[in-house]
């Protein structure tokens, strides 16, 4: 089966080839050829990933082969250079149907469950204990920003909650959020706005696609921390 890569460079030496058949399906590398590259092990760890929480998921059928279909680059926001502007693929403009936010929310489920149990076994000293060189200072700095990032999201389109109302804690941060983001996906469906901030466009289809990739990520990102 033939799936459809979107390329992305999302800041200097970080490539994401995003599956766009798959939500939730991506893989990363220093270099564009590199998460090209990577994309049909990752595709295949996804079906895994799949029927480890569903066992009914279905497989792939033959042979996985790609197809690059859009390629960009970061580029300096005009108003504000430290924002580096992402990318917007033209699948990006579809809009969501129920069947997508159906799919949506059950991933949405499980990569919840994959970055609970990850931290499910953690004290509460170690959750706050900094550490050495993360950017967020703790585990529970990398859970708040999880959070934080996918109301930063929703945002976008303007069905985020106010800063004010997400809490400090982290977990109780993750749950009110992701309680916002079921809400609005299902009032998004159909929906075909397109925005721009800064420089930058958004859509219904490209918050479902960052905010599952974001979530996988910091999960990958937290397991790493803790085996070292």
């Amino acid at each position: 089966m033939r799936y459809r890569l979107g390329v992305d460079e999302m800041e200097p030496d970080h490539w994401v080839a995003w599956v766009l058949d798959l939500p939730a399906c991506f893989s990363s590398a220093q270099t564009q050829g590199g998460a090209v590259a990577r994309a049909p092990e990752r595709i295949a760890e996804y079906y895994a990933w799949l029927s480890a929480h569903d066992a009914a998921s279905p497989v792939p059928a033959g042979p996985i082969e790609t197809e690059v279909v859009g390629v960009c680059r970061a580029f300096p926001c005009s108003q504000d250079p430290d924002y580096l502007v992402n990318a917007f693929f033209e699948d990006d403009r579809r809009p969501l149907g129920y069947w997508d936010v159906g799919v949506a929310l059950r991933l949405l489920s499980w990569t919840r469950q994959d970055l609970l149990r990850t931290v499910e076994t953690l004290s509460q000293e170690r959750l706050v204990q900094p550490v050495a060189g993360e950017v967020r200072g703790s585990i529970a700095g990398i859970l708040r920003h999880v959070a934080g990032a996918e109301n930063w999201y929703l945002g976008h389109l303007d069905v985020g909650l106010d800063r004010s109302q997400v809490p400090d804690d982290p977990f109780e941060a993750l749950r009110v959020v992701r309680a916002q983001t079921r809400a609005q996906l299902v009032r998004l469906i159909g929906h075909e706005r397109v925005v721009s901030r800064r420089d930058e466009l958004w859509s219904a289809r490209k918050i479902v696609r960052r905010t599952l990739w974001h979530e996988c990520d910091h999960t990958r990102h937290i397991a790493g921390l803790l085996a070292e």
